[in-house]
């Protein structure tokens, strides 16, 4: 699944490819995806004009004037590619956005688990998928002083805290189990018992940890591409995800999995206490 650096890295890649440009045309497939596409996507997108776009968790979040936001959520295994005029549809192939300069914004999704909704508001206060969102990891807003109050009274296991985007908004399963590995903290710790200290060493590697996937444009392991159609290179660089059986570049030990509510958690049993 596509998490917020390979968000972030799409978001930055169609700023430079899209962004005023007006939309001419949009073709749907008529197949229902996380939820059925409304009726009146199309007709309401057409016409009007990309002038920005933002992301938020892993939203990215399609500016157009008149007033309206046109939210993307690539789900499971989305994408969402630019591409030349006339481009070929894949079977995958749920919308296709044409702009007035021919060229085209095909949205692909093969498990459908993805959203795309347009939304008619002065501001994105409105929108109730944002509004569900936690702190994102780069914001001003992301940090200890936050961030202590929830882990003091918390009895759940870190890792599922990190995961949960009404808390932090964002991280799966890849960089939640890297965090946890650069901040040394075991992935079944109760967040009760995390000190201040170590809270704040957590706050500083979610930060890191996202900000280098970035640098690299994302994971990429099968499904993820940027709008260009770039694979990331972020998999070059993992410490602990998918290294099971392999030795820690830290200690050496042996890198270990475990399942945390139906996902494959990575870690190292003698840097993460």
């Amino acid at each position: 699944m596509p998490e917020l650096p390979e968000v972030e890295t799409i978001a930055r890649a169609l700023r430079a490819s899209v962004v005023g440009k007006q939309v001419a045309e949009v073709r749907l497939s008529g197949l229902p995806l996380r939820r059925p596409v409304a009726a009146d996507f199309a007709a309401g997108l057409k016409g009007r004009t990309i002038t920005g776009i933002e992301r938020r968790g892993k939203y990215l979040i399609l500016e157009v004037e008149p007033h309206g936001y046109c939210i993307i959520h690539l789900g499971m295994s989305g994408r969402l590619l630019h591409c030349p005029p006339r481009s070929r549809r894949t079977r995958h192939t749920h919308a296709v956005i044409r702009f007035l300069d021919q060229t085209e914004l095909h949205y692909r999704d093969h498990r459908r688990f993805g959203l795309l909704a347009l939304y008619n508001a002065p501001h994105q206060d409105g929108i109730p998928e944002l509004r569900r969102l936690g702190k994102d990891p780069l914001s001003a807003g992301f940090t200890i002083r936050w961030l202590w109050p929830l882990l003091r009274e918390g009895r759940r296991e870190v890792k599922s805290f990190l995961l949960d985007q009404r808390q932090i908004a964002g991280l799966g399963n890849i960089y939640a189990c890297e965090a946890l590995f650069l901040a040394g903290i075991h992935p079944a710790r109760r967040c009760g018992r995390i000190s201040r200290v170590r809270g704040a060493r957590m706050v500083r590697a979610v930060r890191r940890v996202v900000r280098d996937a970035i640098l690299h444009r994302g994971t990429t392991f099968s499904d993820f591409m940027d709008s260009d159609g770039q694979t990331g290179d972020h998999q070059s660089y993992l410490r602990v995800y998918h290294r099971q059986g392999k030795p820690c570049y830290r200690c050496g030990c042996t890198i270990r999995r475990l399942i945390q509510g139906n996902r494959s958690t990575f870690y190292c049993p003698h840097c993460q206490r």
